[in-house]
């Protein structure tokens, strides 16, 4: 993948997990999602029970 590409994908992940922060865990009712990791790659994840709502990981990763 091209540079510039990566770099346009990577913006959008981030846009994504922005998007998602502070939103209510829809998989428990006592949390909200906040940036983080899951598994070592970047993720939307529930502060209180752990669960990863969305998870971005790259090819080759």
């Amino acid at each position: 993948m091209a540079k510039s590409q990566s770099s346009a994908i990577d913006g959008e992940d981030t846009q994504l997990l922005a998007i998602l922060e502070g939103r209510p865990c829809p998989y428990c009712s006592d949390g909200e999602l906040e940036r983080g990791r899951y598994k070592d790659k970047r993720a939307a994840v529930c502060d209180s029970c752990d669960t990863p709502h969305a998870q971005l990981w790259q090819p080759g990763e």
